[in-house]
C-alpha cells in the first residue's frame, strides 16, 4: 500500500490472450455503473492508439507497457477514480507487483484458462501458428507467463460464467475494504425520490348546458346624507304654507 486515502482503487486483469480479460473487465465496469459508479476501462483500440500499447514483442517491450499503464491507473486511482485494467497480458510477475506497491489500492484478478480452451476460442490460429514454430514471441507459449501468486481473485473462465465471476470479483472488492458493502449488495442503480406534487384545488363543476343562472342582485345603494341647500330650501317652504304671522294688537 502506499499510503493513500483515495476511495479510488485499481482491478488489475491479468492472463493469457483470449482468456477473457476484455469481457469481465466490461461486465464489471457495466454492474459498477449500474450502482452509481464512475469507471474507467484501459482496454481496446483507444489504449493501443493513445497510450501505444499492445503491440510489445519482447519481455522488455511487455514490462515497459506495464510500466506504463500502472502510471495511468496511479493517477486515476489516487484522484478518487476506479479504473479496470485490461490492455494487456502483463505476464511478468516483477511488474504486476510493482504496479501493485505504485497504485496502493489495487485487486489482482487472474483469469486462468486452459490452453486447450484457448486454442478453441482463438480465430486468429495464433495458438495453433506458435505451437508449430511459425510465431515467436506469443505469451504462453513461445515467451513465458507466470501466473500469480497471491491474487485476490482466480477466475477460471472455462468452468465460470461471466455473472457469477463478476459477483466474485465485487465480493473480493468488499472484502479488501475497496468498495461499499452496502452498494456491492445493490442489483441496480438506486431510484431518486421525485418531489411530491402539489395537489391542484378542484374546479368548479360545469354548467349544465341549456340552463342560465340568474343575476346576482346589485347590492342596496348606501342612503347619501342631504345637502345642507336643500335642507334650508325645506324649512323656507314649511314656513311660508303656515301663512303670515298675526299682528300685535294695539
Amino acid at each position: 500500500m502506499n499510503g493513500t486515502t483515495s476511495s479510488g482503487f485499481t482491478v488489475w486483469f491479468t492472463g493469457m490472450m483470449g482468456s477473457g480479460k476484455s469481457t469481465l473487465a466490461q461486465a464489471l465496469a457495466n454492474r459498477l455503473k449500474r450502482l452509481g459508479k464512475t469507471i474507467e476501462v484501459l482496454d481496446g483500440a483507444d489504449v493501443e492508439q493513445f497510450l501505444g500499447v499492445g503491440r510489445a514483442q519482447t519481455k522488455d517491450e511487455r514490462n515497459a507497457e506495464t510500466r506504463k499503464l500502472a502510471w495511468a491507473c496511479r493517477l486515476v486511482t489516487r484522484g478518487g477514480g476506479i479504473v479496470l485494467q485490461a490492455a494487456v497480458d502483463s505476464p511478468y510477475k516483477e511488474t504486476r507487483d510493482e504496479a501493485r506497491r505504485q497504485i496502493g489500492r489495487f485487486l489482482e484478478v487472474f483469469v486462468e484458462c486452459p490452453i486447450e480452451t484457448l486454442i478453441e476460442r482463438d480465430r486468429t490460429g495464433r495458438y495453433k501458428k506458435a505451437l508449430a514454430g511459425e510465431l515467436k514471441n506469443l505469451v504462453g507459449i513461445s515467451e513465458p507467463y507466470e501466473p500469480p501468486q497471491h491474487p485476490e481473485v482466480i477466475v477460471d473462465t472455462s468452468k465460470t460464467g461471466v455473472d457469477e465471476a463478476v459477483e466474485h470479483i465485487l465480493g473480493q472488492l468488499v472484502a479488501q475494504h475497496l468498495l461499499d458493502p452496502a452498494v456491492a449488495a445493490m442489483k441496480s442503480r438506486p431510484r431518486v425520490a421525485t418531489r411530491t406534487k402539489e395537489v391542484a384545488a378542484p374546479r368548479a363543476a360545469p354548467r349544465p348546458a341549456g340552463k342560465k343562472t340568474a343575476p346576482k342582485p346589485a347590492p342596496a345603494k348606501s342612503a347619501k346624507k342631504t345637502a345642507p341647500k336643500q335642507r334650508a330650501a325645506a324649512r323656507t317652504a314649511r314656513a311660508a304654507s303656515r301663512g303670515p304671522s298675526r299682528s300685535k294688537r294695539r
